[in-house]
């Protein structure tokens, strides 16, 4: 697809110091990406002239006059903000193709508007939200960071299947898939984690799966692909962003406390500068929201503007690999029950 015009719709009004940070981060990726075009949703009269002007041959703007904020409620969104920059940005990229959209808004208004508006995939009754977490052997695929508080046993296998497929065009030929749970023996955990086991287990995926991990484990790269309901799965994503911070702060309090131990760090220098790329939560912004008929990409709303722009070229990469024709594929090899 390399010679096929790649779309991305943004809102621009979602998140954090938006627009000012959304539109840091666009420049950022543009000034890397000459041939992507943005369309770009949002207040005109909060968007710097300059910024229009000196990138009017990668960009357009729509002028949006409402915005949906952080604590409006999804089923309120639904009915009300027609002309929200989030709706238009969604309702724009409906049956199109080569086009993905990005927000840093509102996870829950995300995921309603993107659900109702574009529609799940065959056999998909909700969407999730996966990213890809470190480990020790490069990183893992993990679903559902959020996008639902509840699951059961059917949709952890469409998850399971989604994220086979996801891991696919992670050049990961043959994916381990497991489910998270407290503990790794076949009767541990609630009931519906145990049908979901016998499930994945008694699918095409048999052979790529390899039970259940313990969170402990996440990080080990036992498995390529974790799945999990949206509750626990949004618990244990922040609990590693939040110890990844911890652990570079305090690496930066050591090799600062004085003389020697700065030199420390000029010698470790090349190893710790590795090190922080690999756990940078930076590197990671940007969750897919799998099972949509379209390509949603949701960025953390605190997100700054150089991880807005790793939110950008993840949703470019997704629309390049076509993730969904994957996914359509692996589903067709399932019979589902109505669940």
């Amino acid at each position: 697809m390399d010679d096929i015009q790649i779309n991305i719709a943004i809102d621009a009004m979602g998140g954090d110091n938006s627009p000012t940070k959304v539109i840091k981060g666009c420049e950022i990726f543009l000034n890397f990406n000459k041939k992507i075009k943005l369309i770009i949703f949002g207040n005109k009269n909060l968007i710097s002239n300059n910024f229009l002007e000196k990138y009017s041959q990668m960009i357009s703007f729509v002028h949006c006059e409402e915005t949906i904020a952080d604590n409006d409620v999804p089923s309120s969104v639904l009915r009300s903000k027609k002309n929200s920059s989030m709706r238009k940005a969604i309702e724009y990229i409906k049956s199109k193709k080569n086009i993905g959209f990005v927000s840093a808004g509102n996870t829950g208004a995300v995921t309603a508007l993107s659900t109702i508006l574009l529609g799940t995939l065959k056999n998909i009754k909700r969407p999730a939200f996966c990213s890809m977490i470190p480990t020790s052997k490069g990183f893992c695929i993990m679903l559902d960071l959020g996008a639902n508080k509840e699951s059961n046993e059917n949709q952890l296998l469409q998850f399971s299947i989604m994220g086979h497929a996801f891991a696919k065009t992670k050049n990961i030929s043959n994916p381990k898939v497991a489910i998270l749970n407290i503990g790794t023996e076949e009767g541990k955990g609630k009931e519906y984690l145990q049908e979901a086991y016998n499930l994945i287990n008694n699918s095409f995926l048999s052979n790529d799966f390899i039970g259940y991990i313990e969170p402990d484990q996440i990080t080990m790269g036992k498995a390529d692909v974790i799945v999990t309901d949206g509750f626990t799965g949004n618990i244990a994503l922040k609990t590693a962003e939040g110890l990844s911070n911890f652990i570079m702060n305090n690496f930066k309090k050591v090799f600062t406390k004085n003389l020697l131990n700065n030199i420390a760090y000029l010698i470790l220098r090349k190893d710790l500068v590795r090190f922080s790329n690999t756990v940078n939560p930076i590197k990671y912004n940007g969750a897919i929201v799998l099972g949509l008929n379209s390509v949603v990409v949701k960025s953390h709303g605190s997100a700054s503007p150089e991880a807005f722009a790793q939110a950008l070229d993840n949703c470019s990469e997704f629309v390049k690999k076509d993730i969904n024709k994957l996914i359509i594929e692996e589903l067709k090899l399932v019979n589902f029950v109505n669940d």
